[in-house]
Order: C-alpha cells, then structure tokens, then sequence
C-alpha cells in the first residue's frame, strides 16, 4: 500500500520541477525588464522570496542552510549578473533582488 505524499516531499518535487522547467526555458536569457517582485505576491509567498537573504527564518525553510552564502545572485536561476535587480527563470517577467532568497535556489555553477 503507499503511503500519501507529505507536504514536504510535495515542496521538494514542486521546487525541482519548477527549477529544472526555469533553467530549460531561462538558459542565456539577457535579464528582462519587468517590474520588481513583490515579496507579497503569490508565488514569490509560496516560495518563501525574500528581496534581503538576511531575512530568511531556517526553522521556516531549512533548505536556506548558509545564510552567508545563498542569495539570488549565487543562484543558477537568476539572470542579472552582477545587477542588483534581475530575471529570475521562477519569476517570468519580474526582478529579483541580488540580495534575496526563495526556496528554489540552486547553486551556480
């Protein structure tokens, strides 16, 4: 018999699907203009986006294991160099902050 997926099996799942759709669609993508993110909106609440790392509470998203170290600029979805503003393959059409964070962070590299 198998058992219901738990919520945080279904995040996981979630979140890699989604990352793995962003890079085959954003590869090589200049950075687009659009309006910024708002930490309020819908999918950027769902993944826990935050426009300042420094923010993030670990108890609420330990995938956020290096708070020195995860931020959009470091993450391989985002598209701003080294901008303080860009696109991002999870957010179509909207900046993210350098500075800040979601649960779909990927390293670079």
């Amino acid at each position: 018999m198998n058992e219901p997926m738990n919520h945080s099996r279904r995040r996981i799942l979630l979140t890699g699907g989604l990352a793995a759709a962003a890079l085959a669609l954003g590869r090589g993508a200049a950075a687009a203009e659009g309006p910024r993110l708002s930490p309020d909106d819908p999918q950027a609440k769902a993944l826990g986006y935050v426009e300042n790392a420094s923010s993030v509470d670990p108890a609420q998203w330990p995938k956020f294991a290096d708070p020195s170290g995860q931020n959009c600029a470091n993450c391989a979805l985002y598209q701003g160099g080294d901008a303080d503003w860009g696109a991002c393959g999870i957010f179509p059409g909207k900046q993210v902050a350098g500075a800040g964070w979601c649960n779909a962070w990927v390293p670079a590299g």
